[in-house]
C-alpha cells in the first residue's frame, strides 16, 4: 500500500518513494534532469554525502534531485565538484536556467499586477499560529524557521490568551510530528542565546526533542537589545515574517508566497545557518 508522501510500505517497512518524472519544458526540472544524469555518471554518490558536500540537509539534495527547487551557484558547484562534473560548463547551464527563471517570474508578476492591489493582511494571536500549523501540514520535503528573541517562550504567556496558547502548542506539537513522518524531510531551528535565559532554554528545548532525529536545533549569537524579523519557511514556497508588536512583544506576522521574495528569505535564513553552531 502507499504510505504518506508517495512512500510504499511492505510489511510495515517504508519503502522510499520512486523519483518523480519531470518536465523538460520547465527551466528548474530541466535543470534537475541533467543533475540527474550527472549524479549518475559519478556512480550515484548517497543523497547524505551530496548534503554534506553543500553544507545543507539531505532533504534539501533531494528537493533539488526532484526539480522542486532551484539550487543557488554554491550549491551548484559544490554538487558538480562532489560528482566530478565541468564547473565551466555548468556555470553556463545554471546562469542559462537562472535568466529563464528570472525572466518566467517577472512575466507572471507583470501579467499578475492589479492597479490597488491590497497588501498581505497582518496575522496575530491564534490565527498566526493556525496559519503556521496550515503550512506544516501542506509541507512535504523541509521546514525552517527561526527564534530570535530575547526571551524564551514561557515568558510570553503572561500576554497570551487561552485560545493563543492553545493554538502555539497545537503548532509546536504539530512541527515535531511531521518531523517524524515517513519521507524525506527536515527541520531545521534556528535559536539566538544573547543571554544566560536563552542559553538555558535553547539546551532545554534540544534536550526535549532529541529523540525527532530529522529535527535539528542550532544557536546563533545575538548580540543586539531587540528581537530579529523572525522566518518560518515551509518547502521553499512560502514564507511568514514575525515581527514584535508594542510593549506586550506580540508578534505579528505576514505571509507570502511570490516566488522571489522567498528565495531571498531562504538565502538570510541559509546565510544565519552558517553562522551558526551546533
Amino acid at each position: 500500500m502507499t504510505g504518506k508522501g508517495g512512500s510504499a510500505v511492505f510489511g510495515g517497512h517504508t519503502m522510499p518513494a520512486q523519483p518523480r518524472r519531470l518536465d523538460p519544458d520547465l527551466p528548474v526540472e530541466r535543470f534537475a534532469l541533467a543533475l540527474r544524469d550527472l549524479h549518475r555518471q559519478a556512480g550515484r554518490p548517497k543523497q547524505r554525502v551530496l548534503a554534506t558536500s553543500l553544507h545543507t540537509s539531505h532533504a534539501t539534495v533531494s528537493a533539488i534531485l526532484n526539480g522542486h527547487r532551484f539550487p543557488s551557484w554554491e550549491q551548484t558547484e559544490a554538487l558538480v565538484l562532489a560528482c566530478d562534473g565541468d564547473l565551466a560548463s555548468w556555470k553556463r547551464r545554471w546562469l542559462q536556467v537562472s535568466r529563464e527563471i528570472d525572466s518566467d517570474t517577472t512575466a507572471s508578476n507583470a501579467a499578475s499586477a492589479q492597479p490597488g492591489l491590497s497588501s498581505p493582511r497582518p496575522l496575530s494571536g491564534g490565527e498566526f499560529y493556525r496559519t503556521m500549523l496550515d503550512e506544516v501540514d501542506r509541507a512535504r520535503h523541509r521546514i525552517m524557521t527561526t527564534f530570535l528573541r530575547r526571551r524564551p517562550p514561557a515568558y510570553f504567556l503572561g500576554f497570551t490568551d487561552e485560545e493563543t496558547s492553545r493554538a502555539a502548542a497545537a503548532y509546536f506539537e504539530g512541527i515535531l510530528a511531521w518531523s517524524d513522518r515517513p519521507g524525506p524531510r527536515s527541520v531545521r531551528r534556528l535559536i539566538c542565546t544573547p543571554n544566560a535565559e536563552m542559553q538555558d532554554w535553547a539546551e532545554q528545548f534540544r534536550r526535549e526533542t532529541a529523540r525527532h532525529m530529522r529535527h535539528e536545533i542550532r544557536v546563533v549569537d545575538w548580540p543586539f537589545a531587540t528581537d530579529a524579523v523572525n522566518m518560518a519557511i515551509f518547502d521553499d514556497s512560502v514564507a511568514l515574517l514575525a515581527f514584535t508588536a508594542g510593549s506586550a512583544q506580540q508578534l505579528v506576522a505576514f505571509r507570502m508566497d511570490q516566488p522571489d521574495f522567498v528565495r531571498c528569505c531562504v538565502g538570510q535564513f541559509e546565510c544565519l545557518w552558517l553562522e551558526s553552531r551546533a
